[in-house]
């Protein structure tokens, strides 16, 4: 008589993508690394992925990591660009106001 005996990991299919690729996107599950590598200073390698999702219960955070990676200050080009999309909103509503 022959035995086999199979032992299978217990995967689950995911999908992975950029903190970049997934501005503007809305997620129902997110893990996120929050561990930075040494010398990171963008924002939205924390806010992006942060932000994501609907309900913090659909957020998991990957491993234990520092806070201060949450005060992370805007760098002076993020502050600048952020002002111009803002200009730009402004001026966009008011020469479209019918379509807000």
């Amino acid at each position: 008589m022959l035995s086999i005996k199979r032992r299978a990991l217990p995967l689950v299919p995911a999908y992975s993508i950029t903190t970049h690729k997934n501005q503007g996107q809305t997620l129902n599950k997110v893990v996120i690394d929050l561990k930075l590598p040494k010398g990171t200073d963008d924002i939205a390698a924390v806010y992006v992925p942060l932000s994501r999702v609907k309900r913090l219960t659909d957020l998991i955070i990957l491993r234990h990591f520092d806070y201060k990676v949450l005060l992370i200050k805007p760098s002076k080009s993020q502050v600048a660009e952020m002002e111009r999309l803002d200009k730009l909103f402004v001026e966009s509503h008011m020469r479209f106001s019918e379509w807000f």
